[in-house]
């Protein structure tokens, strides 16, 4: 009975990992990443727009 639950411990760590490691695969290889990274960029610009129109 005790080795039952144990295996069942180490099953449920492997599928809790390779769920992490495919959502990690998806957010940066997969269509996700190209809108964060285009979200950034264009809060960036806006940044910098801002950042040049200031006057000192």
């Amino acid at each position: 009975m005790r080795d039952s639950k144990g295996q069942n411990l180490v099953e449920y760590i492997l599928l809790i990992v390779a769920v992490l490691i495919v959502c990690i695969l998806f957010f940066t290889t997969g269509p996700v990443s190209q809108s964060v990274n285009s979200a950034l960029n264009s809060m960036l610009n806006q940044i910098n727009n801002i950042n040049s129109e200031i006057k000192f």
